[in-house]
């Protein structure tokens, strides 16, 4: 892995919380580390793509979170304080196996994400 992809990592992994591109920027340049908004975008577009990040996407606000998880698997997002919990399973073979029948496509790959409002959240309110 690269330097700079190294600290970036290293970043998200300080923290259990998403991190935002600037909240990631904004840690590296407390560390003297200058990297450029343009490659942190791209490590995290990386990153998401081996399965390595998650994308939270809540409104207009977007923030990543490593994942802890190495297998395949799902997330839930609360909508109120953007906490992520990585859900073990996955039960979309027999989704798919629905939607290939009521479309006439192959499926060959899937994204899951639920969103809602977690307990702590709840008793808050």
């Amino acid at each position: 892995m690269s330097q700079p992809r190294l600290v970036i990592y290293q970043q998200l992994s300080a923290t259990a919380s998403p991190l935002s591109l600037q909240e990631i920027y904004q840690g590296l340049l407390k560390k003297d580390q200058r990297i450029g908004l343009t490659s942190i975008y791209r490590c995290l577009d990386l990153f998401e793509s081996l399965g390595l990040a998650f994308k939270v996407v809540l409104g207009t606000q977007i923030k990543y979170k490593l994942c802890e998880l190495e297998d395949h698997h799902h997330h839930i997002v609360c909508k109120t304080c953007g906490r992520v919990v990585e859900l073990k399973f996955c039960d979309m073979p027999r989704w798919s196996k629905k939607v290939m029948k009521s479309t006439g496509y192959e499926v060959t790959d899937h994204q899951l994400s639920f969103y809602g409002v977690c307990r702590v959240c709840r008793e808050k309110a």
